[in-house]
């Protein structure tokens, strides 16, 4: 999984949510240096899937091209989460207290995110089982994945997640572990 590209909002800590922000030049730039990267360590993917979303779309597009994939799969449950009534409002100490405590009014709820997130997640593998799939998303769908697999002493809602950061997942027997998370290429 990639986070998206950066944007404005990115760029001056705006929560995005379901607002369809598209990348600015440095996010561009993320993704081609991603696509680079995947490249120079010969990663090679089966499959391309993207939020609807024009940040992710875009990004996944990028990297699609550099890859010679002709094509990217658009997949609803890989939105972001709806942020209610902080989409548009400044990242802050007390978004961040807000985000970990579940407590955002009309903000997509952090079991209903892990299970949206989840069951797109299953779906997909089911649909390519077998397959590599690069699946280009956002901050809280990917650390959706996260947190439910990793210690919360290691990884939480308000972690940082860079943009364009590469997160490895492995699907085995049924089961999703975390290979490693947040690479860069910076």
């Amino acid at each position: 999984m990639v986070r998206h590209g950066e944007t404005d909002a990115n760029r001056n800590m705006i929560v995005q949510g379901r607002i369809d922000n598209p990348l600015n030049e440095k996010g561009v730039a993320q993704a081609n240096a991603i696509a680079a990267s995947f490249i120079a360590k010969g990663e090679v993917f089966d499959i391309v899937v993207s939020s609807p979303l024009k940040r992710a779309q875009a990004t996944a597009a990028i990297i699609a091209a550099r890859l010679g994939h002709p094509a990217v799969e658009l997949d609803p449950g890989f939105l972001e989460r709806d942020f209610g009534d902080h989409d548009g409002k400044p990242i802050d100490a007390d978004y961040a207290r807000a985000v970990i405590e579940n407590r955002i009014p009309r903000m997509e709820r952090h079991e209903v995110l892990e299970k949206r997130v989840f069951s797109a997640l299953t779906a997909l593998c089911a649909r390519h089982p077998g397959k590599r799939i690069l699946i280009v998303a956002h901050s809280h769908v990917i650390k959706a994945v996260l947190v439910s697999l990793l210690p919360p002493t290691e990884f939480h809602y308000a972690s940082y997640l860079a943009n364009c950061s590469a997160n490895h997942l492995e699907f085995k027997d049924g089961i999703f572990r975390v290979l490693d998370y947040n690479q860069t290429t910076q």
